[in-house]
This record gives C-alpha cells, structure tokens and sequence, in this order.
C-alpha cells in the first residue's frame, strides 16, 4: 500500500488512547508533544469518540494537532494535514434499523441512541441529550433517530445507552448482526440514570486493525508504542505485543485487562507491557519518557555506529530493546517512581 497519509516516515509512534489515558489539560503536554515531534516522532490519538470529537477537544485545550487522528475504535483514520478521512469503515444501514428496533423491543428509549460517521455525533433534539453536550459543537440534532438515518449516507457507529440488562442483551444480539461491540458504564444522558453504553461497529474495526495498517504504511524506524486503559483497548494491545513492540497499560484499568494482556505477552514471549502507575498526568509522562529514552539511545547508537539495517525495531535491538529500558529507567529522576510489573509474570 502506498503512503496515502502523506507524511514523512517517523522514527516511532506512539498510539494513545484519550479518555482514562491521555490528559489534556496537563499544561505541560504541548511541550512534551513538541519532544516528540523534534525527534521525528509521532503521536497518533486512536479513541472510541469521532475525530470531530477529538480535534475539539485538542483545539479547546490549545494543544499541537497530530498529524493523524484515528476515531470510533478505528473505523476512522483522518488526516489533518489533508483535511480529509482517509478510511471511513462504514456500517450497513439495515443492519443498524435492525438494532434500533431490536433495542426498542427491549424498552430501550430513543433519546438514548447515538449515531456517528466519524466526524460528528448525530441524536435526538432532547433537553438531557442537550445538556449532555453542551460544551460540544460536533453533534447534531434531529426530531427522530429516523430523520438522522435518512441525513447520514455514512454510518462509522452505533451508540446505545440503558440498563446493564439492556446493553447485555444488545451484545449478544450484535452477533446476529456480525457486529463488533463495547460496553462499559456511562454518564449519558444523565449521570443519576447510571446507565451502561454499547458501542457498536463492523467487525473487523478495531483499534488493533487501525495500528496494523497504520505501521504497515509508514513503517517507524524504531517502531511504536500502544497506551490505553479499556477493554476496547485490548485489540491494539495483543497487535504491539505481536509486533514484539511496548504496551502501556494505565494502572487504573479493569483487572481483567491488565491480567489478559499480561497472559497474552507471556505467552507470546513477545513485547513489553508495562503498568503505569495511578496518577492524573502519569500517561502524559510517560510518552515524555520513552521519547527522552529514545533520543539517549539514538544517540548512543549513532556514537557507537550500530549497523541501522540490521536493527528493523527498537524493541529486539540493542537500541532501545524492553531490558535496556528497564536497566537504565533509573538515569530519568523525574520516573523513578515507575515500578516493574507484578502481574502474572
């Protein structure tokens, strides 16, 4: 495949997940951005929200926009550069009726029915959906889920909220529709509701698909890394490890997560997962880290005139492999802190 992201090959990327992960008020974020990008590195966000979504969410903040931004678990991949989608992984619109009105069967109410097609959020014109979103100015509002699936010729996600039961339910009906599915708990559209969320996507959309395309095309020349805290983050996860590449999972994440990935690198014997600690700022900080552990070993490789051709990645290199990191972390005072993994090793 050729370059259709239009941009110079990076020495690395690192994928970053943005909610649970990846802070943004962190005044400090746009400087470690700019480390990154001097040493022709990339910062690629890949997240559940649209690229509308994400890009707001950078502007408001007043942070440097990626060159690339991966939205609705990857079944969008934009680039800011051109100003355009590069792929949009549309879902077939009477598999979503059918959804809609199996939803409905089960009580489930339309105000809490989202649609995306990768750069804006459409729902019902609802005074909750409304208050929901009033900071946002990517969503669109209609009189009827009908009426926004008669506007949108493009349909990237399903998003339904309700009881545990309900989103329960839809999971195991989504394999009927050979849907791709990921529930978690939700504030939408009203925090006392507690309600649970499922999103919904064409089966092959990952986040793990997404980095596999994504590396196969620009090929980093050290490789990459994979930061993110949920399960819909595991995808991306298993696709680093078997890339023999680093995975940072937040500390905050399920056990179950934490414990899948784990398993899955050991039995891989493959790649490197490490656990970053609880802290608000901890992901932000840990990309300054392996961007500062990266410019110290290109640089020792350069002195000591390491063949480049015969090192494809940092990762089974001498360059920048998982044990080096380990054994020199201690050199950058400010991550002292980071402890070794204790999961099921």
């Amino acid at each position: 495949m050729d370059n259709v992201f239009n941009v110079r090959r990076p020495n690395f990327i690192i994928f970053t997940d943005k909610d649970g992960t990846l802070d943004l008020e962190d005044k400090k974020l746009n400087n470690i951005f700019n480390l990154i990008i001097s040493m022709n590195g990339m910062v690629i966000p890949i997240t559940g929200r649209t690229v509308g979504d994400i890009l707001e969410s950078l502007k408001n903040n007043d942070l440097k926009i990626p060159e690339i931004v991966v939205g609705d678990n990857g079944a969008n991949v934009y680039s800011t550069s051109q100003n355009k989608f590069l792929i949009r992984k549309c879902l077939d619109i009477e598999k979503i009726k059918e959804a809609i009105e199996k939803f409905y069967e089960l009580g489930g109410k339309e105000e809490n029915i989202r649609l995306t097609d990768g750069a804006n959020i459409y729902a019902i014109d609802n005074p909750d959906v409304k208050n929901y979103y009033k900071k946002s100015n990517s969503v669109k509002y209609f009189e009827s889920i009908d009426m926004a699936l008669e506007n949108m010729p493009e349909i990237t996600k399903l998003t339904l909220a309700g009881t545990k039961e309900q989103m329960q339910q839809m999971a195991e009906y989504s394999d009927i529709l050979d849907f791709w599915t990921d529930m978690g708990s939700t504030k939408f559209p009203v925090r006392d509701q507690k309600n649970y969320r499922l999103d919904m996507a064409d089966k092959n959309i990952n986040k793990g698909e997404a980095v596999r395309m994504i590396t196969s095309v620009l090929k980093p020349q050290y490789g990459y890394i994979c930061i993110g805290n949920g399960e819909n983050d595991i995808p991306m996860f298993k696709q680093a490890i078997d890339d023999n590449m680093f995975v940072g999972v937040m500390g905050e994440s399920p056990e179950h997560v934490k414990n899948e990935i784990n398993d899955y690198a050991n039995n891989a014997n493959k790649g490197k997962v490490k656990v970053i600690p609880k802290d608000k700022n901890r992901a932000n900080r840990y990309m300054q880290i392996f961007a500062k552990l990266f410019e110290q070993y290109s640089k020792e490789s350069h002195k000591n005139m390491i063949n480049k051709k015969s090192r494809k990645n940092f990762v089974d290199s001498l360059k920048f492999s998982p044990s080096t990191l380990d054994s020199n972390q201690q050199k950058i005072s400010t991550y002292r802190k980071i402890p070794p993994h204790h999961g099921n090793r």
